[in-house]
């Protein structure tokens, strides 16, 4: 009988450095569709398995340290507010995605999404889930009676690098969009890349990723802060985990600003 092991956290938060996220174009970006985005960054201790999953994320947001570091929302800012989770749900999100291609439907003016000229096909506007659409690119992402949105299959939308095109491209509540599409598509790349670790497999030679995404939502006295109100779409929490350094990055976004 495995025993599952018991965790022990440190936070790391000055060593650690994403070099696409510091630079300055792509911050202007980040900062021009208003997003909120929070990264902190943890080691732990024991060797993890997969099947370790739910009890690691269980761990980490019912510890002591994490709760002394961790940076959450509130008045329209990110504080160390110290709870300690008395609930947390965790989701496994699918990270195989390895080249861009995995967008040239996008690219491809037969789909509907821009011209020839890469410029983003406009639409009647109207509000979704809180959030206001009026281009055919906001419309594949969550306008599910469009024609668009049968673009991409539910497989391909569980697929992490997607949901970090969404999340940029959705923006924040006061997000200047895009004309273009390639902006979204560069800024997806790089964070992508900051964010999993790219191996070879040495029988095929083939490019996987050694990166497991959690989507989490943790909560205390039956209130959601990681993220705060997680039923809109664009307040989002994720665990990165890497098993070979044993590192635990968070990313959270949220909404409202």
């Amino acid at each position: 009988m495995d025993i599952e092991p018991k965790f022990t956290f440190i936070s790391i938060q000055q060593d650690k450095k994403y070099p696409n996220l510091e630079n300055n174009t792509i911050k202007k970006l980040i900062e021009k569709w208003g997003l909120h985005l929070s990264i902190q960054n943890y080691l732990f201790n024991e060797t993890f398995h997969e099947y370790h999953k739910y009890h690691l994320a269980e761990e980490f947001f019912k510890s002591d340290i994490v709760a002394k570091s961790l940076k959450t929302w509130t008045s329209n800012n990110y504080k160390i507010q110290g709870f300690v989770a008395s609930k947390v749900e965790t989701k496994q999100i699918s990270c195989s995605v390895v080249s861009m291609s995995f967008f040239d439907k996008l690219k491809d003016p037969k789909n509907n999404i821009v011209y020839e000229s890469g410029s983003i096909r406009q639409r009647y506007e109207t509000e979704i889930n809180g959030i206001m659409v009026s281009d055919n690119l906001r419309s594949m992402l969550i306008d599910e009676e469009s024609d668009e949105y049968s673009i991409y299959s539910t497989d391909e939308r569980d697929e992490f690098i997607f949901k970090i095109f969404q999340m940029l491209v959705l923006g924040g509540e006061y997000c200047q969009y895009e004309d273009y599409l390639q902006p979204y598509l560069d800024c997806t790349k790089k964070i992508y890349k900051d964010f999993v670790k790219v191996y070879t497999e040495p029988s095929t030679n083939d490019l996987a990723i050694s990166t497991m995404i959690l989507q989490v939502v943790a909560e205390r006295d039956g209130k959601a802060y990681f993220p705060n109100d997680p039923d809109h779409l664009q307040n989002i929490g994720y665990l990165l985990v890497d098993s070979n350094n044993r590192e635990i990055t968070t990313l959270i976004h949220q909404y409202k600003g």
